[in-house]
């Protein structure tokens, strides 16, 4: 009877999560979580507002499910890394997100690196010619349901909370000094000067910044959740600042070799998020070679 009822649950959560290959062992290995509909419609999400464009939407029109591919990563950690990695392969989009959950210790720095969820780490596109590995959980979504859903959430914002925003002040000041200041400001400094900042996603610890007056945009990620206050407290950001004038080419072929450019599209989202979607922040001149913005109007 235990046989029978634990076949019967396996054949009911193959139906339920649209399980097409793979052995029991390998679905058990894909955390839960990654297959939920509501996590995978917030990956949808970022997706669909810093990667894709008309032609993949085009592309998905006509389907009536769109398959999702699951494998567990299996990577090479230091001792006491409990930090957990997923790969989600989209074959109708041609895109691979691989997924991080952080879970491990910095002893120097007497912090422990603990993601809420798994966090995007890194997305690409392939070729035709990629191969989708043998062994993935698969699981099927509904294209008028995600898109539906994708339609209603286009304006859905969530900003740093004042305490993050003092935080990411001081992150900035210690990162980029007169430096930066010199590069966005480089006139002498009268009236105020405009920044955005894009949105937050729950699925990625990351946010971009523009500078209107210089023209730069600023890329923040990080292994820790932007609201852990351990982040701030060592300030365990990276930044990437890129000149939008000079580093702005219309195919990264033109720099190949050279990962400090962004194409026009890749410029577009960015300011599209920033722009558009973010929050508009006001720096005042007197305030502004000695502070980094205030929350100012929408």
């Amino acid at each position: 009877m235990k046989k029978l009822i634990l076949l019967l649950f396996l054949a009911f959560m193959s139906l339920s999560y649209g399980l097409l290959k793979g052995e029991a062992t390998t679905a058990k290995q894909v955390p839960p979580e990654v297959i939920e509909k509501i996590f995978l419609h917030e990956v949808s999400k970022h997706l669909h507002r810093w990667y894709l464009d008309e032609i993949d939407i085009e592309n998905i029109n006509e389907k009536q499910d769109m398959v999702f591919l699951f494998r567990v990563l299996d990577m090479k950690l230091d001792e006491g890394d409990k930090s957990q990695y997923v790969e989600i392969i989209i074959p109708a989009l041609k895109l691979s997100v691989k997924m991080k959950k952080a879970d491990y210790r910095i002893d120097e720095l007497d912090v422990t690196v603990k993601s809420k969820c798994f966090k995007i780490n890194n997305v690409v596109r392939y070729d035709k010619y990629f191969e989708v590995p043998e062994g993935c959980v698969s699981v099927n979504m509904n294209v008028k349901e995600m898109k539906a859903y994708l339609f209603k959430t286009r304006h859905d914002v969530e900003f740093p909370s004042p305490e993050l925003n003092v935080r990411i002040k001081k992150a900035f000041r210690k990162e980029f000094t007169d430096v930066l200041m010199k590069m966005a400001y480089p006139k002498k400094l009268k009236g105020e000067r405009i920044t955005f900042i894009s949105p937050l996603s729950p699925v990625a610890n990351e946010f971009w910044v523009f500078m209107e007056h210089g023209k730069l945009l600023l890329h923040c990620s990080s292994d820790i959740d932007l609201d852990n206050p351990d982040l701030w407290e060592h300030a365990s950001l990276t930044f990437k600042l890129y000149d939008v004038f000079n580093q702005t080419v219309v195919s990264l072929d033109e720099a190949a070799g050279d990962n400090s450019f962004m194409t026009r599209a890749q410029i577009g989202r960015a300011l599209y998020n920033c722009v558009v979607l973010g929050q508009r922040i006001i720096v005042f001149a007197a305030d502004a070679a000695k502070d980094m913005p205030q929350p100012g109007g929408k």
